[in-house]
């Protein structure tokens, strides 16, 4: 209101009578006891003109605040944000190296069914090879010179 017209020239001497006389048989005061209006309410607005002063600033400093939580809850966000691709880049890492140990575990069980598998080839093969021996000797000795 400090920087405006004065309340009365706003709303009109109308409204002004009406709040003058409720405040004047509320408190007793005979309705004729003032007939100037503007001196008579001039304290009243000078007080209301405080109020929405101090109201003004702190309707500025609840903006700050404002600005100020909304500052720190973007950086909250972005160190949220950051602990989270650190957390993402290591799970991922740890994934790839969890990938390779069950690789290389599989790996190792191949490689050791192909020894077996190679192991078993070669005993038979071996027990084989006596009897395919003896019956070359035989076919051998028993053929015409």
């Amino acid at each position: 209101m400090a920087d405006s017209d004065a309340f009365g020239e706003r709303h009109g001497a109308g409204f002004l009578h009406a709040i003058l006389d409720r405040f004047r048989r509320s408190a007793g005061v005979p309705a004729t006891a003032s007939d100037d209006l503007s001196a008579e309410l001039a304290p009243l607005f000078h007080a209301l003109d405080a109020v929405e002063a101090g109201a003004g600033e702190v309707r500025a400093t609840a903006l700050r605040r404002a600005g100020a939580i909304a500052e720190e809850a973007q950086a909250e966000i972005e160190q949220i944000l950051s602990d989270a691709r650190e957390q993402a880049e290591a799970e991922r890492v740890a994934a790839i190296e969890a990938g390779r140990r069950a690789a290389d575990a599989e790996a190792q069980a191949i490689e050791a069914g192909a020894l077996r598998e190679a192991e078993e080839i070669g005993r038979i093969g071996r027990a084989r090879i006596a009897p395919l021996v003896a019956e070359v000797l035989r076919c051998v000795e028993a053929s015409p010179r």
